[in-house]
């Protein structure tokens, strides 16, 4: 028999509405826990105090938890300015941070792989294969706005001949296109 705690608690099995004016009054301190129990039992529902608590616990320590994310996105962003870092990159970065605490915890403590630790693990996989496949892009993106960037000197070059120095401004501002566009 496995000595693992339920994952969900009475307070899931309340109404939405209940379970919205619980979560309010947790994240806003506006009730103790004696008194956020009162309300579920004079609403007519049957549970303890100690249920309450835990709940309480776990909620916001999921609603840090999503808090701390946030935070190293945000972070990440606007460290990346100069790499011109993408949301999605960023996105992936902080998943993939979420996604191996939460492996690395499952394996420090013993247990067994469950069927969310495996969902975890696979979309690991899946956060890595966008990586690839987004790096994959840059790379064949940049390999396009060079052949068109080429292609369109050759042709101007070929119009331009009797006008050099017209030519020679044109192909600057081209590779300064060319440059910013690669960049991005």
């Amino acid at each position: 028999m496995s000595l693992e705690r339920r994952s969900h608690s009475k307070v899931d099995k309340l109404p939405p509405e209940l379970r919205e004016a619980i979560n309010d009054a947790l994240v806003n301190k506006k009730m103790t826990y004696k008194e956020i129990t009162r309300l579920i039992n004079e609403a007519g529902h049957s549970i303890s105090q100690k249920s309450v608590e835990r709940y309480g616990k776990d909620f916001l320590t999921k609603l840090d938890r999503i808090s701390t994310a946030r935070e190293q996105a945000k972070a990440i962003i606007e460290t990346s300015v100069d790499s011109k870092l993408e949301m999605a990159e960023a996105t992936s970065t902080v998943a993939f941070n979420l996604l191996m605490d939460m492996i690395t915890n499952a394996m420090s403590e013993g247990r067994e792989v469950d069927k969310l630790t495996l969902e975890a693990m696979r979309t690991l996989a899946t956060l890595e294969r966008s990586a690839v496949s987004r790096e994959k892009l840059r790379f064949e993106f940049d390999k396009g706005v060079s052949k068109a960037t080429a292609q369109v000197k050759k042709e101007l070059s070929a119009e331009l001949e009797k006008h050099p120095e017209i030519l020679m401004r044109i192909a600057e501002i081209i590779d300064g296109v060319e440059s910013e566009l690669k960049s991005n």
